[in-house]
C-alpha cells in the first residue's frame, strides 16, 4: 500500500502557518496579549480595515439572470417559435397550450436553480451570534461580527468556533471537526507548535477552524483569519467559483433540438419550393411549409422530459431520495463514478469497539455485535473499559464522547446492566484524562450494602481484585505499559516483562494497520483509598481495545451492485489512510492497494493526477481543494461523477460534480444546498437505486425522442413525397399537399402529446443495472437508435403513401382522410412496439403501462370523433367520411409496423443469444 512516497524537503513555515509558530511568536505577529487582548480601539481599527467576521456571497446570479437563462434554452426557444407558428397559423388553442409548457418549463427551472444559489447563505448561518473575548484586558460578549485578528477569546463545551484560531491554552479540549475534515473522532487540541506548514487540516492540532465545535473541556484561542480568510471562507470561495454546466441530459437535448430545428427548416423550404414550381398559391404553401416545420420538431418533447423527470423525482422520494434539481435525475443514470466521503456516508458516523485483545487472544466483533466465543477476561476488559468512563447510557444509547460512548454500548451489549454494576462499585476518586498523560484513572469502592447482593460481574471483579478498591485506567498502550507491573492472564495477574510487553505492542500494530484507534486497560488491587496522584501505579494490563467508526451494513452490497452496473465506487475523505483503506477493503472499493494522501495530492501536477484518477479508489487526508482536483481529473477524463458527502468540506465538490449527493439526516445545510440530490435516510444504497431510477428514466425519455423522430420523419416524408410521382409521370394532381396543416398539428398533438406522456411512466426493463453505463460520449441517436427511426419512419411513410395513391388512383374522394387516419393508427401501434427495445410486447404485457392503454383508448375515441362529428370533421379539419371497411383498412395498415418492430426485437434476441 502507497501511503508515503519519498518525502519532499521540509517546507519553511510561512508567516501565515500559524500551527507551527510557538505561541509568543503568534502573539507577537498579531501584535496581542494572551491576558489583556487588543485594546478596544486598535480593534475598531482593524474591523474597519478587514471587515467583518462574515462570509461574502461574490458573484451569485440574479434572479432575472436565472431566468434570462432559462427563456434562452434551445428546446424553450424551439418551443416558443412552435407558439409563434401555431399564432400564424390561426391555432390560438395548440398556441396556448404550447406557451403553457413553455411557463411550466421555465418556472420550474428557474425554482431549481434559485434553490442552488442558497449554498453561500447555508454557509453564512454557521457563523455564530455572540462569543467571549478579551478587550482592554476585562472579559466581554460581542457579536462574531465583530471578531478581528488578534482577538483572544474563551471557549469552553458546546461553543461553536466563530473564526480560525490558534489556542493558547488548553484544558482537556475536544473539537468536533468531522464537517470540515472528514475526521469522526472529537480531535484532542493542545498548544504545541508543529514542525511541519502543509500538515493536513485534521492534524493541526493547536488550531480551530470557523464552524466546528468544542465538544468536551475548555480553552483560550487567538484569532488568526477572519470572514472569507477562514478555511470556511475558502470553501465559500470554492463553491461561488464552480460554474454551473449543462447535465448530458441537457447537452444531449440541446444537441437534437438544433438538429431537428435545421432539419425541419431545411425540409419546410424544400416542400414549399416544390409546392411553388407546380403552381400552388404562395400563402397556402408558406402555411404548408409552417406546419412541416413544425411537425418535425417534437413539441411535446420538453413537456415530456419535465413530466418524466417530474415523475422520476416523485418515485425516488418514495425510495428515499429528495431530487432538489430536476436534470440529475437522469444524470444519475449516466454515472460512472461515485466518489464518496467516508463518514457519515459509507460509515455510520459514531465510534464502535469491533476488538478486543485479552489474554494473549485478540478477538473481532461479530456481524451480531458480540465477541463469540469470548474469555472470561473480555468481561473485566469491558467492565473496566465503562466503569473509567463518564459517558451515559440512554434507551436509544450513550450520550457523551464518541470514544466513551463506544466502550459503554459494547459492555452493555455484551450483557452488563451498567445501572446495577455502578450502584455495586461506586467511584470515590478519579484522575481525568490529559493530553500529556494521554490517559484517565478512576477509584472504585465494592459496595457491601446491596439489598440484593452485587451483580454477577461486581461480585467476579471483586474477587478478581481480592481488596476492597479499585482503580481502573484507560488511554494509550505506550502510557500504560510503562505503569503496568503485571498482565492479567485470564486467571491471574502474571509478571509483565518484555517479551510480554512485546506481544501487546505487536497486537496494537495490528489493530492500528486495520485503522483502527487502539486504547488500553488496566486495573490496580487497593486495601485503601490513595491520593490521586499515586492512583496510576503498578497497575495490571488487562488487554487493548479496538474502536473504528464501522460501515455501514448494506453498503457492501451496494458497492458490489455499483461494480456489477459498471460503476467505479471511490473513496475521497480527511480520515487517516489507514482507517481509509481499512473500510475500503472491507466494503469492496479496494484491494488495500494505492491509497493517495492529502500531502500527495498537493504535490501532483494536473498530468500526474489525471495519470492516476482512473487507478486510485482511496484519497485520505483530503482538503476541499483536494476533493475539487479529483473530480475535475475525473471529468476531464469523461467520467460522469457523482459526489456524495455530508460536511462542509464537501460543498464545493458536491457543486462541481455532474450529480451532488448530499445525506439528509447528518448532513450540513451547507452540503445539501450546494446538491443535486439529498438521500432522506443517508442509506448508500438509496443511490444505486437512484441510479437504477435515473437508468429507466433517460430510456424512457430516449424512447420518447425514438417514437416522435420517428414518426415524424414519417409524416414529413409523407408530405414530400407525395407530390414526386405525379411530377416524374406528368399525371395530373389534384393537391400537392397529402394532409392539410391542421390535420398535421392534429395528428403531432395526439401522438407527440398525448402518446409521449405516457412513455415516461415505462417500467425499466431487464438487467438494466448488468449494462455499462452509457458513454458521456454518446448521443441520443446512438446504439442504432439512429437506423431505426430511419426505418421506422421509412415504413410509416410508405405505407401511408400506398394507401394514398391506392385511394387517389381510383378516384375516391376520400384519400387524404386515409392517409389522416392510417398515419393515427401507424404511430398508435408504433408506440405499442416502442415500449421495449428488446422484449417483445406480449411478454412485457399489454396493461403494465396502464396509462398508456388510457391514452390509446382516448385517441381512438379522439379519433373517431373527428371522423364522424360533422363540426368537427367539416369545418375544422376538413375531412371526408370514412365507411367501417376504410377504418378497418386503417387500423389493419397500422398493426403491420407492429408486427415489423416485433420482427426485428425477435432477430435482435436471436442474435444476442448466438
Amino acid at each position: 500500500m502507497r501511503n508515503t512516497p519519498m518525502e519532499p524537503s521540509t517546507p519553511v513555515c510561512r508567516p501565515d502557518g500559524w500551527h507551527c509558530l510557538p505561541v509568543e511568536q503568534v502573539l507577537a505577529a498579531l501584535a496581542t496579549e494572551a491576558e489583556r487582548g487588543l485594546p478596544g480601539a486598535e480593534a475598531a481599527r482593524r474591523l474597519a480595515e478587514g471587515g467583518a467576521n462574515e462570509l461574502v456571497d461574490r458573484g451569485a446570479r440574479s434572479p432575472w439572470i436565472i431566468l434570462w437563462e432559462q427563456l434562452s434554452a434551445v428546446m424553450v426557444l424551439i418551443l416558443l417559435g412552435a407558439a409563434g407558428l401555431s399564432l400564424v397559423l390561426g391555432k390560438w388553442l395548440e398556441a396556448g397550450a404550447i406557451l403553457a409548457i413553455v411557463v411550466l418549463f421555465v418556472v420550474l427551472g428557474f425554482l431549481q436553480d434559485y434553490r442552488a444559489e442558497k449554498a453561500i447563505a447555508a454557509l453564512r448561518k454557521l457563523a455564530v451570534p455572540d462569543v467571549r473575548v478579551r478587550r482592554d484586558g476585562a472579559l466581554r460578549t460581542v457579536g462574531a461580527r465583530e471578531l478581528v485578528p488578534g482577538d483572544v477569546i474563551v471557549l469552553e463545551a458546546g461553543n461553536l468556533v466563530p473564526a480560525d484560531v490558534r489556542f493558547i491554552e488548553c484544558t482537556n479540549l475536544r473539537v468536533q471537526e468531522a464537517a470540515l475534515t472528514g475526521e469522526s473522532e472529537a480531535v484532542e487540541k493542545d498548544t504545541a507548535p508543529l514542525a511541519r506548514a502543509d500538515v493536513p487540516l485534521g492534524d493541526r492540532l493547536n488550531m480551530g477552524y470557523m464552524g466546528t465545535v468544542v465538544t468536551y473541556g475548555r480553552g483560550r484561542a487567538v484569532v488568526v483569519e477572519t470572514g472569507m480568510g477562514t478555511e470556511l471562507g475558502k470553501i465559500a470561495t470554492l463553491i461561488q467559483e464552480v460554474k454551473a454546466e449543462l447535465t448530458p441530459l441537457q447537452q444531449r437535448l440541446d444537441a437534437v433540438g438544433k438538429q431537428l430545428a435545421a432539419a425541419g427548416i431545411a425540409v419546410a423550404g424544400l416542400i414549399m419550393t416544390v409546392g411553388l414550381s407546380a403552381g400552388e398559391p404562395l400563402d397556402g404553401m408558406i402555411l404548408t411549409a409552417i406546419s412541416v416545420a413544425v411537425a418535425f420538431i417534437p413539441e411535446g418533447l420538453p413537456a415530456v422530459v419535465t413530466f418524466t423527470l417530474a415523475l422520476g423525482a416523485q418515485r425516488m422520494l418514495a425510495r428515499r431520495a429528495l431530487i432538489r434539481k430536476l436534470p440529475a435525475v437522469e444524470t444519475l443514470g449516466s454515472v460512472t463514478t461515485i466518489c464518496s466521503d467516508k463518514t457519515g456516508t459509507l460509515t455510520e458516523n459514531r465510534m464502535s469497539a469491533t476488538a478486543a485483545c485479552v489474554a494473549g487472544r485478540c478477538l473481532r466483533r461479530g456481524e451480531s455485535g458480540g465477541f463469540g466465543d469470548s474469555p472470561a477476561a473480555l468481561e473485566l476488559l469491558l467492565a473496566a473499559g465503562a466503569l473509567c468512563n463518564d459517558a451515559v447510557w440512554q434507551p436509544d444509547g450513550p450520550v457523551g464522547d464518541p470514544t466513551e460512548g463506544a466502550l459503554l454500548a459494547a459492555a452493555v451489549e455484551a450483557g452488563l446492566a451498567m445501572a446495577e454494576l455502578r450502584r455495586a462499585l461506586p467511584r470515590v476518586a478519579e484522575l481525568p484524562f490529559d493530553s500529556e498523560r494521554k490517559r484517565m484513572s478512576t477509584l472504585h469502592r465494592f459496595a457491601r450494602s446491596m439489598a440484593d447482593g452485587p451483580p454477577q460481574a461486581a461480585a467476579r471483579l471483586a474477587a478478581m481484585a481480592g481488596t476492597p478498591y479499585v482503580v481502573f485506567t484507560k488511554g494509550a498502550p505506550d502510557s500504560l505499559l510503562p505503569l503496568a507491573t503485571n498482565l492479567w492472564d485470564g486467571e491471574r495477574p502474571v509478571p509483565m516483562d518484555e517479551a510480554r510487553a512485546a506481544h501487546i505492542r505487536s497486537q496494537q500494530e495490528a489493530l492500528a494497520r486495520d485503522g483502527m484507534r487502539v486504547l488500553g486497560v488496566a486495573f490496580r488491587p487497593l486495601a485503601e483509598p490513595v491520593s490521586a496522584n499515586a492512583l496510576e501505579e503498578q497497575l495490571v494490563f488487562v488487554g487493548l481495545v479496538g474502536l473504528i467508526d464501522p460501515p455501514r451494513p448494506v453498503v457492501r452490497q451496494a458497492v458490489q451492485t455499483c461494480l456489477r452496473a459498471g460503476i467505479r465506487p471511490v473513496m475521497i475523505t480527511g480520515d487517516h489512510p489507514l482507517t481509509a483503506c481499512s473500510i475500503a477493503r472491507e466494503l469492496g472499493i479496494s484491494d488495500g492497494g494505492v491509497v493517495l494522501s492529502g500531502e500527495q495530492l498537493s504535490r501532483m501536477s494536473a498530468e500526474q493526477l489525471a495519470a492516476d484518477v482512473e487507478t486510485v479508489s482511496v484519497y485520505a487526508r483530503v482538503t476541499p481543494e483536494h476533493k475539487l482536483k479529483i473530480v475535475e481529473a475525473l471529468q476531464r477524463k469523461g467520467h460522469i461523477v457523482a459526489m456524495t458527502g455530508d460536511g462542509i468540506n464537501d460543498a464545493p465538490a458536491l457543486k462541481k460534480a455532474d450529480i451532488g449527493v448530499a445525506m439528509g439526516v447528518t448532513g450540513t445545510d451547507v452540503a445539501k444546498e450546494a446538491a443535486d440530490m439529498v438521500l432522506l435516510d443517508d442509506d448508500f444504497a438509496t443511490i444505486v437505486a437512484a441510479v437504477e431510477e435515473g437508468r429507466m428514466i433517460y430510456d424512457n425519455l430516449r424512447r420518447f425522442i425514438k417514437f416522435a423522430v420517428a414518426g415524424n420523419v414519417g409524416k414529413v416524408g409523407v408530405m414530400l413525397l407525395w407530390p414526386m410521382p405525379f411530377f416524374l409521370t406528368g399525371q395530373p394532381l389534384e393537391s400537392t399537399v397529402a394532409i392539410l396543416p391542421l390535420q398535421l398539428l392534429w395528428l403531432n398533438l395526439m401522438t407527440d402529446g398525448l402518446l409521449g406522456l405516457s412513455m415516461g411512466v415505462e417500467q425499466a426493463e431487464k438487467r438494466v443495472m448488468q449494462r455499462p453505463p452509457r458513454s458521456p460520449a454518446d448521443g441520443v441517436f446512438s446504439d442504432g437508435m439512429g437506423w431505426q427511426v430511419a426505418w421506422v419512419g421509412g415504413f410509416i411513410a410508405a405505407v401511408t403513401l400506398a394507401v394514398g395513391y391506392g385511394y387517389y388512383l381510383q378516384g375516391l374522394p376520400q384519400w387524404q382522410t386515409m392517409i389522416f387516419t392510417t398515419l393515427a393508427f401507424l404511430q398508435i401501434f408504433q408506440a405499442l412496439a416502442t415500449r421495449s427495445s428488446h422484449e417483445s410486447l406480449w411478454r412485457l404485457g399489454l396493461f403494465t403501462n396502464r396509462l398508456m392503454v388510457l391514452v390509446i383508448f382516448l385517441i381512438v375515441l379522439l379519433q373517431v370523433a373527428a371522423l364522424t362529428v360533422p363540426p368537427l370533421r367539416d369545418i375544422f379539419l376538413r375531412l371526408t367520411p370514412l365507411s367501417p371497411v376504410d377504418f378497418l383498412l386503417c387500423v389493419g395498415l397500422g398493426g403491420t409496423l407492429l408486427l415489423a418492430v416485433e420482427a426485428e426485437k425477435w432477430l435482435l434476441r436471436r442474435r444476442q443469444a448466438r
